[in-house]
């Protein structure tokens, strides 16, 4: 289950307003497992997120040596010398665009609304990629590349960089240079200053600069992509991730090794971790004709938690349960709202771009949604659904 109450993802940028003395009521609680003496006498937080990497990944790759950077800090942690290691849930689903949104905004994603991978936007009558805001079937293009279309009419909550602005507190957001002008940057963290790295060895260089050249206070943070791609492509075990995870831990060396305990507070957290799933075992969602004739829109959700929108949910639960026996869990949307899965707040957007029907995937399946310029997307690696792997995430917290 998430934790919104003191132990997930949501509590991180809570921590990182209340450390910075801009948490007011009203917001979520703070890491409740933070140690304080960790927090005493902070100036500045850093935050990097490592996507994909989850609790039971950077387990794995420090035992194997693969990381030996945070194998490092994770000893200190199990010593109690200045730095600790927290096991966190992520938000739900769990996914990057429901999670980097709770990171940007403190909020949760039944208050943000970036709730999927893939939502059924009423507002554009699209199954919609919401990462950049585009049609969920092609591989480019938004619909802010219309400049007659303003993100910041969509946005739903404000960002912590907004609140942090308020008060004279810059924030700093070190990200690959081709988000600089995607749908997420600009509607979650306009108020930051961006600053791009082309090629991901050069993210521990501009981290490195930024905690010299920021001033106090400030908030910084940092984004690596790769291990949560490869995770995708070849497994959450495989040799591909393995070595993405080592050159995350040479950058993150090169950031932060060999710095006293100053007045920097460094969280490295993930979004979510990685379920392995087989894609010859995927159930054809997208391709059931039978199915979609009683769906009022075309399916979204995720490839572990999928979100069917119809008038006939009783139908769709029957059929599902003939064709795909034992396979899957079905959920109902207002359940799941009501038992606070998506977090807290008005739930009238929620329930527009939530199915009526949700159906819950586990083991090593995953299920085909979307085709994607007519392909269907077929991962070794998957999340969105509700086991530890997928759900548990590591908060790994030092002074620097």
């Amino acid at each position: 289950m998430p934790d919104y109450d003191g132990g997930g993802l949501l509590n991180v940028p809570a921590t990182v307003l209340d450390v910075l003395g801009a948490r007011e009521a009203g917001d979520a609680p703070p890491l409740t497992g933070l140690d304080p003496a960790l927090r005493e006498g902070v100036k500045q937080v850093v935050v990097i997120l490592a996507d994909g990497l989850g609790w039971w990944q950077l387990e794995m790759f420090c035992d194997r040596g693969d990381t030996p950077f945070l194998a490092e800090l994770r000893e200190r942690a199990r010593r109690r010398k200045g730095a600790q290691l927290i096991e966190a849930t992520t938000v739900f689903p769990s996914t990057t665009a429901a999670a980097i949104t709770t990171l940007n905004t403190a909020r949760t994603p039944l208050e943000h609304g970036n709730i999927a991978y893939f939502i059924w936007l009423e507002e554009f009558a699209q199954v919609t990629a919401m990462l950049r805001w585009g049609p969920a079937i092609t591989r480019r293009g938004s619909y802010f590349d219309d400049p007659a279309v303003d993100p910041l009419r969509h946005v739903k909550v404000p960002s912590i960089h907004a609140r942090l602005h308020q008060r004279g507190i810059p924030s700093y957001v070190i990200e690959p240079e081709i988000f600089r002008s995607e749908a997420m940057t600009r509607m979650h963290a306009a108020e930051a200053n961006f600053v791009g790295y082309v090629v991901p060895s050069t993210m521990g260089v501009r981290l490195h600069a930024g905690l010299v050249d920021a001033p106090r206070p400030s908030y910084v943070y940092a984004y690596w992509s790769g291990i949560d791609t490869v995770s995708h492509l070849y497994g959450p075990r495989s040799e591909e991730a393995a070595i993405e995870a080592t050159i995350f831990d040479v950058a993150v060396k090169h950031a932060l090794a060999g710095r006293a305990a100053g007045d920097t507070l460094v969280l490295l957290t993930a979004d979510h971790g990685h379920a392995t799933t087989d894609p010859d075992k995927m159930l054809d969602i997208v391709g059931d004709e039978e199915l979609r004739a009683l769906l009022r829109n075309p399916p979204a959700g995720e490839p572990r938690l999928v979100f069917l929108h119809t008038d006939h949910a009783a139908k769709v639960r029957e059929h599902i349960e003939r064709r795909w026996p034992g396979k899957v869990t079905l959920l109902d949307r207002d359940e799941l709202i009501d038992a606070g899965l998506f977090g807290r707040g008005d739930p009238t957007v929620a329930r527009r771009r939530i199915g009526e029907v949700v159906v819950l995937l586990d083991g090593d399946l995953s299920a085909s949604i979307v085709k994607v310029d007519g392909q269907t997307i077929r991962h070794r690696g998957s999340h969105g659904g509700m086991t530890a792997d997928e759900m548990r995430i590591p908060v790994l917290a030092w002074r620097a």
